[in-house]
């Protein structure tokens, strides 16, 4: 049986936003902006069950040295400047490719891609904007606006042999970003 593209690109992120509807769950424990960082908070929060990749979160945060030099506000927003940077640095790498790829076919994708991480960009900024004044639960939802701009993406490059296998890893590595700075967001938000 075929199915269009559009279906296809639905079934493709459909587990995604499954996984997401799940992150406004609030966790079981409150938390104060000013507890301080330690392997088991990180742990703990990393746990959610909105963090689908628990490895990630924990190895994401614990590898820099700063996480444990701060306190949970603080964190907040060392979280999203990261998600900031590595999405400037994804953009830059989608423009380069639209700009660049011999196959017709994924002009128009790419480009998909440039304005997705356009989008998503705003949005991590607003998110740090929010999470500096300490409105954590909107600093939550634009994390999460952040994954939804890269879903259209994602699912247009998803299954293609002709995109190198990097786009689809740095994709889901943006993603992971968000949903972590989206669950520690929502976890100063209770």
């Amino acid at each position: 049986m075929a199915f269009s593209c559009a279906t296809r690109n639905l079934f493709s992120i459909l587990p995604l936003l499954v996984v997401l509807s799940i992150t406004f769950t609030p966790l079981a424990k409150s938390f104060a902006p000013s507890d301080k960082v330690t392997k088991q908070l990180v742990d703990q929060i990393c746990s959610d069950s909105a963090v689908y990749h628990k490895n990630f979160c924990v190895d994401w945060l614990t590898f820099d040295p700063e996480t444990f030099k701060t306190d949970l506000s603080g964190l907040v927003e060392l979280v999203i400047v990261r998600t900031h940077l590595f999405a400037y640095k994804n953009l830059g790498m989608m423009k380069d490719l639209a700009r660049t790829t011999a196959d017709p076919t994924l002009k128009a994708p790419y480009g998909n891609c440039v304005t997705g991480y356009e989008t998503a960009i705003q949005a991590i900024v607003e998110a740090e904007g929010f999470a500096t004044s300490k409105s954590y639960l909107l600093a939550s939802y634009r994390a999460l606006k952040a994954v939804f701009s890269i879903s259209t993406c994602a699912g247009q490059l998803d299954g293609r042999t002709n995109v190198p296998a990097y786009v689809p890893q740095r994709n889901l590595l943006f993603v992971r970003m968000c949903t972590v700075a989206n669950v520690f967001s929502s976890a100063l938000a209770n």
